[in-house]
């Protein structure tokens, strides 16, 4: 008798269950004040001082359950470097926010946006 060969097969794997569905958010995190509270003058980067830089740094922002920034991200940038970067460090640090909260009154994570214009100081 001639030995078969037997080509060892797996057992298929069941298809993974779907992903729960995402928290609908029933209450949007808000800030504790406002964002631009948070900028004084003495936050204006040297850099930028002596480069006479200034604009508008738009961010898109990422709340965490404890009420802080996480993430902030330039989505559109007052052209200086110096600037855009000011904006996002003063943000994580200073703001505080009281989460977005799920149909069940948990806190969860959530977003914001801000709109920081830096213009020079008056001398």
């Amino acid at each position: 008798m001639v030995p078969v060969p037997v080509t060892p097969r797996a057992d298929p794997v069941p298809p993974a269950p779907p992903a729960p569905p995402a928290p609908r958010i029933s209450q949007a995190a808000r800030a504790k004040g406002s964002l631009t509270s948070l900028f004084s003058t003495d936050d204006y980067p040297p850099a930028a001082l002596r480069s006479e830089e200034q604009g508008l740094t738009v961010v898109s922002l990422t709340i965490g359950t404890d009420g802080r920034v996480s993430n902030c991200s330039v989505t559109s940038s007052s052209g200086s470097t110096a600037l855009d970067n000011a904006t996002c460090s003063i943000i994580r640090r200073r703001a505080r926010y009281t989460p977005a909260k799920d149909q069940n009154g948990q806190p969860i994570t959530g977003t914001d946006t801000g709109r920081i214009r830096w213009q020079l100081p008056d001398e």
